[in-house]
């Protein structure tokens, strides 16, 4: 499969293809719905199918008319379906019976994989979510738009959403489901933390609201990006070819159906095999932070590694714990490129230009700042953990690494002369998508702020489900026994967090014992994110499996 790879992207939704926040949106609103009988869900599908964005490439820059084939929107608008949702538009039996099982059961169902306990318990949920006779989610519909000088979200953004409303009422029988907690329970409002330029305006930052640079090393698949740009990007985000030791675009079949995976194969899906050609599913997760806890637990840990660690204060032991726990520096740049806190102050200091060049148009964009962007972009994704098997630099159990562990999982890691490859991580990636919620300068837990999450794969149960439970709730196949990963993790008695040393030096690995939990699930479902081919076969009841 080759990064020029030819993809029906006018027939693809276009929040899989590209990372909506990172292309200009910094705003989100999230709707569901309710089908009360069929015929109003197909009538509400037809009028909304023309107006579904697909992944045509956009042209981000009016100055350069070859960037893309079609303008950017000023509001997007994405949709999925739940599986109750395809019995209540009355899709054949057939058509039903040949979707997954994880799908079928829905998120709810699936707590004990995906260790939605405790704090995370459904009945903990917003009332939204919880269901009941009824008041099942059916559809979900996204709103994402640009913002406007002062960090606010473009009109359009409210005109979408009244015409929504008036669609849904139009249709006779398709509700807008309340019960969000927040400031309005009719919907879930994201936004990326914004920052102030000197000039007063307001520009949407990467960060989330425990401090981390977020969004970083996604998945590379062939045929998502143009040639030029896929080059750049797939270093760090594809998979590592051990003959040549260069990394090549994942195969699109571990992101959309109708495509060969990884292992070349069509995964067996619902029938007609067009229906779900093009289409996918998503994990969608509100997360809570408890950002409170987070703040008191790396205060108190840090006064004590300070004693250890041979930091030179306070703040340094702090940051370097937090880079610890994540595999990367609050700034988003990785331990493996810059192991200590000087290192990786050096590399912020020398790539301090970045954020003012992002703020211009490309086209104003001098040849030397392009190629800092690109030099930047390839220094936050481009390392492997070949060089570190025991974790000395980037602890095997952080958080980074245990989502995406790279060559790390090679059984041979480590051994002279091995070439270390991806096979194992190849087939468990999926594409994040997502932005924060709630006020970025509250720091209690009881607020209300956190971070709505997408998971976005062709198979719920290989990819999302398996890194869910086996790589961040369970820490056995990284040598860290029932421990789960120090920042996302859910929490039992006795769970810790190891700092490692080089096991060749004298020194002591550093233990943060008594964690608390500090993200906890607020609500989800999992969604099939349909073609538009099959958006219309639906609307228009011709879905025919025989």
């Amino acid at each position: 499969m080759t990064a020029d790879a030819v993809l029906d992207l006018a027939d693809i939704q276009g929040n899989i293809v590209l990372p909506y926040g990172r292309y200009g949106f910094p705003w989100a609103r999230h709707l569901l719905f309710h089908v009360d009988h069929g015929r109003a869900g197909r009538h509400f599908l037809a009028a909304l199918q023309s107006e579904v964005t697909s992944a045509q490439r956009w042209r981000l820059d009016p100055a350069d008319p070859v960037s893309g084939t079609v303008p950017r929107p000023e509001c997007a608008l994405n949709l999925g379906i739940s599986f109750a949702g395809l019995q209540a538009l009355h899709l054949p039996t057939r058509t039903l019976d040949g979707m997954p099982e994880e799908f079928v059961d829905g998120m709810g169902a699936r707590a004990h994989i995906l260790g939605d306990a405790g704090a995370s318990a459904r009945d903990r949920w917003d009332p939204v979510w919880q269901g009941g006779d009824g008041e099942e989610v059916h559809l979900w519909v996204s709103l994402s738009a640009q913002a406007q000088d002062d960090g606010q979200p473009v009109p359009a953004l409210a005109r979408r959403t009244d015409w929504l409303l008036t669609l849904a009422q139009a249709a006779g029988g398709v509700r807008l489901l309340a019960g969000h907690r927040g400031p309005e329970p009719r919907w879930q409002d994201c936004c990326a933390r914004m920052i102030e330029l000197a000039d007063g305006r307001r520009m949407p930052s990467a960060s989330e609201h425990f401090g981390f640079v977020d969004g970083i090393s996604d998945p590379v698949f062939a045929g998502q990006y143009p040639a030029a740009e896929s080059a750049l990007a797939v270093a760090g985000g594809g998979r590592l070819d051990s003959r040549d030791q260069h990394w090549q675009p994942l195969a699109p079949g571990e992101f959309l159906l109708g495509h060969p995976c990884e292992a070349q194969e069509l995964p067996d899906v619902a029938e007609p095999w067009g229906f779900t050609r093009n289409g996918t599913f998503m994990a969608w997760r509100k997360l809570h932070q408890n950002v409170g806890s987070f703040d008191r637990c790396l205060d108190e840990q840090a006064q004590r590694y300070l004693q250890v660690s041979g930091c030179a204060d306070l703040a340094e032991a702090r940051a370097t714990l937090m880079a610890k726990m994540a595999g990367r520096w609050p700034s988003g740049i990785p331990l493996m490129a810059a192991p200590t806190y000087a290192a990786a102050v050096a590399l912020a200091l020398r790539y301090q230009d970045v954020p003012a060049i992002r703020t211009r148009p490309r086209a104003q964009r001098t040849p030397a700042e392009a190629a800092l962007l690109q030099a930047f972009g390839r220094m936050l994704s481009d390392f492997r953990y070949a060089g570190d098997p025991a974790g000395a630099i980037c602890p095997v159990t952080s958080h980074t690494r245990r989502s995406n562990p790279r060559d790390g999982l090679d059984p041979k890691l480590g051994s002279p002369g091995h070439a270390a490859d991806t096979s194992l991580s190849n087939r468990r990636r999926i594409m994040r998508r997502g932005l924060p919620y709630g006020d970025s300068s509250a720091r209690s837990d009881a607020d209300e702020h956190g971070v709505v999450f997408m998971a976005v794969c062709s198979s719920l149960f290989r990819q999302f489900e398996f890194v869910q439970q086996q790589w961040v709730q369970y820490g056995s196949v990284f040598g860290a026994g029932n421990d789960s990963d120090p920042l996302v993790g859910g929490r039992s008695a006795g769970q810790h967090f190891t700092v490692p040393v080089d096991p060749a030096g004298d020194g002591m690995p550093f233990i943060c014992s008594g964690l608390p939990q500090f993200v906890e699930t607020r609500g989800g479902e999992y969604f099939f994110l349909p073609s538009l081919t099959a958006i219309r076969q639906i609307a228009a009841g011709s879905v025919d499996p025989t």
